[in-house]
């Protein structure tokens, strides 16, 4: 595991070193793991598009098959195969993401239980590069705009409400907000939902519309409700990837109309 973990750790480190400041250091950090996952992320925004765009056809086939899914199945890959789509194209770029959030969060642990006391100076050194390597003097910032890093939500809340909780609020809501956005980018117009459940004589389709809407308002809840257990450092890492997924949402439609 130390294999997988010290990249992310170094990571921390080393932006930490040129800016002095751990929030700062993660936001950084965040942005260039996001950078680094783009070539995965592309292909399964574009495959994503295509799909939205054969809804029309796939609708018809719907109509022609109606409740033979065996055939309708058959016909949907038929269809996906002649213009070139791989429906599963966006499994990989998201087991990714999910791996690399798991990495993260371990590593964020490890380089917050080393400020904390709980991980000795040769254990973090262990996963650091000879040039990043600190000794024994060496303390973090973990100061980010008048809150402690280390913090969480539900430990703050019996010291009652002051200035201090500015930023657990904006990244505690901020998150489920954002979260929230996301998922009506990638969702498929309501028009197009619509025109699926008149297509199909069952309720399949209906369930998996509700099942859609449900997760567009579940997800942001369980994200704040999650939260509140995270340090803040983590719900800073989760805003700004929730952040950069709008953006970079927002700039490949942009891209795709032109």
């Amino acid at each position: 595991m130390n294999l997988f973990i010290a990249p992310f750790v170094n990571a921390l480190f080393g932006v930490y070193y040129l800016v002095g400041n751990f929030g700062l250091a993660i936001i950084l950090v965040t942005i260039l793991i996001k950078l680094v996952l783009l070539p995965l992320v592309v292909p399964s925004l574009k495959s994503a598009q295509k799909i939205r765009e054969l809804q029309p056809k796939l609708n018809k086939l719907k109509e022609k098959f109606g409740s033979d899914k065996k055939a309708l199945a058959a016909a949907q890959m038929e269809l996906y195969k002649q213009e070139g789509v791989n429906p599963m194209s966006g499994c990989l770029p998201q087991i990714v993401q999910i791996a690399v959030l798991l990495l993260f969060f371990s590593a964020f642990n490890t380089v917050s239980s080393f400020s904390e006391g709980k991980v000795s100076l040769d254990k973090i050194n262990s996963y650091l590069v000879q040039p990043f390597r600190i000794d024994q003097e060496f303390k973090f910032d973990l100061n980010f705009f008048g809150s402690n890093l280390l913090e969480t939500p539900s430990k703050l809340y019996p010291q009652g409400f002051g200035s201090f909780w500015i930023l657990p609020v904006i990244l505690l809501l901020g998150s489920g907000v954002l979260q929230f956005f996301s998922a009506k980018l990638m969702m498929p117009a309501p028009s197009v939902d619509k025109s699926i459940i008149k297509a199909t004589k069952d309720k399949e389709d209906d369930m998996m519309s509700a099942m859609r809407t449900q997760s567009t308002y579940f997800m942001p809840l369980m994200t704040i409700f999650i939260g509140w257990n995270f340090s803040l450092g983590l719900l800073l890492y989760w805003f700004t990837t929730s952040a950069l997924m709008i953006v970079q949402q927002l700039v490949f439609n942009k891209m795709n109309k032109k």
